[in-house]
């Protein structure tokens, strides 16, 4: 409890209470929050199972299943076709043992167990297991646990009656009752480790993140506000694609997923907020398929579809708009397209992107796509932050009372920034962080300056910037067509060994000829011919105003003269720059200033916009934890994160602990910024722990603009990912695609030297050449390591997303 200089009172939650610490083979420990957050919702169950409020007949008890907007019991035959759907989804896949999580008032069981040899349910509710096994079904088994409890003695006794392992893990309509995503995954990893291999772990009844505004907007019409209050205090779990996408990819086994719409035919909340999921572990290989846009399908795009059904070839379809979301339109719904598929194999699905948006698959193993395809971030509502900040209130005052402290008018709770986050909070953060940088910026952009404002700087000032980016790219293919060019003699196609070989190429820089070349083939300007023979299209390559052109690309985007000067004399010494005659280091540190040189580089647009959303994003951390924060910066360099990191800090204490894989800048780091930080030389390619550091006493971990430098960058996440405490944050800057004017300069900085493998040889850069990963690509490497990607900035319609250096921030999973 900390004490506010206004009498108030400030009570901060310790994440360990919130904290889920997963253990392979055991039950997973549950944070003293969550366990009562479980309880809570055990209680409810219990009450709502007994009462029998809307128990229709054995197989539709439907207690406790009411409408959102009326509170009235939703309709019989709607629930009715609701678990019969859901029945079918599972039976698609063939089960025949199946561990069914929350099984409820047994709706599921009877429908399933017909057509299983066995079956085992678990529930909270005391009162339904044993009213469930009273039955008497043949080859059906009902035990009281939770579903974290799925490597406890009591779920494994029962499922170890199969003699074999489920070929089935069913959660239906209960993901929405768990606390958190961290949760979600210990249960999620653990149905994946149990399920057979080609078996499914079934998470249906899904309620969408991406669509709890729309529902509420709905339930609150004419009041903004009251719909974003009813947002932010929704009590239950909502996830979308990506947070799924997430868990999946570390779970440790290969994991595809499919995302399958509701298709019920009414209009109801579980009909337009829900969808299923279906976790394929370790699946055989499905058939490659022809994807076609809806809008690609002519005037009648259902007919068109009839006949994609009927046709034999496995197809997707993408880009449905489902006509829930735009009523007086011909937009199909899932129902109608269901019909439309009726007597084929044809299924239905959710757009991973686009939770408006419908997918048709045929057949149904085409649904089924790698977590990568969803992959970004991740938006879930987690209800265990509010439940936490009421629960410690009510502690709190009760405390005060006990120790007869008077009680402050003021008492405020307040969760970590990492988890039990809701959607409304997230959107929240990236718009503050957003703001932050767009502050910064306006103390750059001209037009700012000259209005002598203090607003953040809008798109309409950051027009200029794509066609700044683009100049660079433009500039950077000319200058390589030429050199290519020279090498490759009119009408006499070469292999790439032939072209570097006339070029003199130092060994340890082919991997950048050959990464030009494939480039210049994409962009047009090369073509590859029989037998890996290169030739470019135009050999007469004008060097036009380049010169100026790029001193004014650099200008436009916040590079100094220095860099621009670096750039030129870089793309005219190409030739010897290849045969290491001279090192792109004398360049770029023409005067031997490293540290100056390098701190050249700090202030341009996309940085200042970066960093100063990470020191907002650090400034929220700080006060949302109890003191000191405790920071590990990777690859501090020259020190402009630290800055700006240290800027947002501003008074709070810190524990912050400044490392790079060279001493020359731990050292200037200590000359610039003292004894308020420590020091250390950490290496993102080995063992971090290993190296020293701390496991589990980071708070927040800042890598910025190193991760690229990684050899295999999965490895080097989930060595960080050690270093995280509960409730932990990593902040990533990176650059999300191929900037050619780097590739043509900077990138002679990254050859390795004799002996060192090549970048990316073992993570998704796959040993292709390129540095840095795509928009994809990064949130799922973090993933895979356990980070969930929670924040990105900036926005992809904004000028700003030109530059392709982004900011991410990934929660500990």
């Amino acid at each position: 409890m900390d004490r506010t200089g206004t009498g108030g009172l400030v009570v901060t939650v310790d994440p360990a209470a919130l904290a889920v610490r997963h253990e392979p083979g055991r039950p997973p420990v549950l944070g003293d929050l969550v366990a009562e957050h479980l309880e809570h919702w055990g209680e409810v169950y219990d009450w709502t199972y007994r009462s029998r409020q809307g128990a229709h007949r054995p197989d539709l008890d439907l207690s406790g299943w009411r409408a959102s907007d009326t509170g009235r019991p939703l309709p019989a035959e709607h629930m009715a076709e609701w678990a019969d759907r859901t029945a079918e989804l599972v039976l698609r896949h063939r089960p025949s043992h199946l561990l069914e999580l929350g099984c409820g008032t047994g709706m599921l069981l009877h429908r399933l167990h017909p057509h299983l040899k066995g079956y085992v349910g678990t529930d909270i509710a005391e009162h339904v297991v044993t009213r469930l096994n009273g039955l008497g079904l043949d080859g059906v088994t009902v035990v009281r646990a939770a579903a974290h409890e799925i490597n406890g003695s009591t779920v494994r006794s029962a499922v170890a009656r199969f003699g074999e392992r489920p070929d089935c893990v069913l959660l239906n309509s209960v993901t929405q009752c768990f606390p958190s995503v961290e949760y979600l995954a210990a249960v999620l990893h653990d149905a994946i480790e149990l399920v057979a291999p080609g078996g499914t772990v079934v998470v249906g009844d899904v309620r969408h993140s991406g669509l709890l505004d729309e529902h509420c907007r709905l339930l609150e019409p004419g009041s903004a506000d009251r719909a974003a209050q009813r947002a932010a205090t929704d009590t239950e779990l909502l996830l979308d694609p990506a947070t799924l996408a997430a868990v999946a990819a570390s779970a440790g086994r290969r994991v595809t997923i499919s995302l399958f719409a509701k298709t019920l035919t009414a209009d109801t909340e579980l009909t337009r907020y829900r969808f299923d999921a279906v976790l394929h572990v370790e699946p055989p290989q499905g058939p490659p398929a022809t994807t076609h846009l809806w809008d690609a399908l002519g005037p009648d795009p259902v007919a068109a579809l009839a006949g994609l059904a009927r046709g034999g070839e496995p197809v997707r379809l993408a880009g449905i708009p489902n006509g829930l979301f735009d009523p007086g339109t011909s937009a199909p719904t899932g129902a109608s397209l269901r019909a439309t598929l009726e007597g084929t194999e044809g299924v239905v699905l959710l757009d991973p992107d686009d939770p408006m948006r419908l997918q048709v698959a045929i057949p149904a193993a085409v649904a089924a796509m790698a977590p990568d395809v969803p992959a970004g971030v991740a938006r879930p509502h987690e209800p265990l932050g509010a439940f936490a900040r009421a629960r410690l209130a009510e502690v709190a005052r009760r405390e005060l009372r006990r120790a007869e402290l008077p009680i402050p008018e003021e008492l405020t709770t307040q969760t970590s920034s990492g988890p039990g986050r809701d959607a409304v909070s997230l959107t929240r953060e990236a718009v503050d962080a957003d703001l932050a940088g767009r502050l910064a910026l306006a103390r750059m952009i001209p037009v700012m300056r000259e209005r002598r404002t203090s607003e953040p700087v809008p798109d309409t000032a950051l027009a200029h910037l794509p066609h700044a980016v683009r100049r660079f790219d433009e500039i950077a293919l000319r200058a390589l067509t030429r050199l290519i060019a020279d090498a490759v003699p009119s009408g006499r196609p070469q292999t790439a060994e032939q072209i570097m070989a006339t070029l003199g190429v130092a060994s340890r820089h082919e991997w950048i000829v050959r990464r030009w070349l494939e480039v210049l083939t994409t962009e047009g300007l090369a073509r590859r011919g029989p037998g890996g023979r290169f030739e470019v299209v135009d050999a007469d390559i004008p060097a036009q105003d380049d010169g100026a052109s790029l001193d004014r690309a650099c200008a436009e985007l916040g590079y100094p003269e220095q860099m621009a000067t670096f750039f030129r004399t870089a793309l005219a010494r190409l030739p010897e720059l290849l045969r290491d005659e001279i090192m792109a280091q004398a360049l770029l540190f023409p005067d031997g200033d490293l540290l100056t040189s390098l701190s050249k580089d700090q202030n341009n647009v996309s940085n200042t916009y970066l960093n100063a959303a990470m020191g907002h994003l650090v400034a929220r951390a700080a006060v949302s934890r109890a003191e000191p924060l405790r920071v590990v910066e990777l690859g501090g360099g020259a020190g402009g994160s630290t800055a700006a990191a240290l800027d947002g800090l501003g008074a709070a204490k810190a524990d912050y602990l400044f490392t790079d894989v060279s001493r020359f800048f731990t050292m200037a780091a200590e000359d610039r910024f003292g004894d308020r930080l420590r020091y250390a030389l950490l290496d993102i390619n080995a063992d971090l722990v290993a190296q020293g550091a701390a496991r589990g006493g980071a708070d927040l971990v800042i890598a910025a603009n190193v991760l690229h430098c990684a050899r295999h960058a999965g490895r080097s996440l989930r060595w960080i990912r050690e270093l995280l405490a509960p409730g932990g944050l990593v902040v990533v800057t990176e650059a999300i695609r191929e900037h050619y004017l780097v590739l043509a300069t900077m990138q002679f900085l990254l050859s390795p030297r004799e002996g060192e493998p090549d970048l990316g040889a073992g993570d998704r850069r796959g040993g292709t050449g390129k540095v840095f990963f795509t928009g994809r690509e990064l949130p799922a490497e973090l993933a895979e390591a356990g980070l969930r990607p929670i924040l990105e900035l900036p926005k992809a319609d904004s000028p700003l997303a030109s530059p392709a250096q982004h900011l991410f921030v990934a929660a500990r999973l």
